[in-house]
């Protein structure tokens, strides 16, 4: 497997595994999958997983928080929202290089 695939799917288990612990499984779940798809080197999992950067609702939208007693989100978590945000930025960069590299 080529290095920038295996620092793609490194870089989405990691963020999925940070979006589960954090209460958001369906994200998590979303880029898992896309993870398997780019591992088996499917293109479309590129291009899926670049549907979720953009628009309202977006992976771009998602702020990770503490749970109040009530399961209600309590305050922002900075060091965890900083993880995510650099992740993020490495993922849509690296997925979008490669999906222009595909088209070109």
């Amino acid at each position: 497997m080529n290095s920038e695939i295996e620092a793609l799917v490194s870089m989405l288990e990691e963020t999925a595994e940070l979006l589960r612990e954090s209460g958001f499984a369906g994200w998590s779940e979303w880029f898992l999958i896309d993870a398997k798809r780019i591992r088996s080197l499917d293109f479309f999992g590129i291009e899926h997983l670049l549907t979720a950067f953009g628009g309202m609702g977006s992976f771009n939208d998602v702020v990770l928080h503490s749970r109040n007693e009530d399961g209600s989100p309590g305050h922002a978590l900075h060091a965890e929202n900083e993880k995510l945000d650099s992740l993020r930025t490495r993922i849509y960069n690296l997925a979008n290089k490669m999906a222009h590299e595909e088209r070109s």
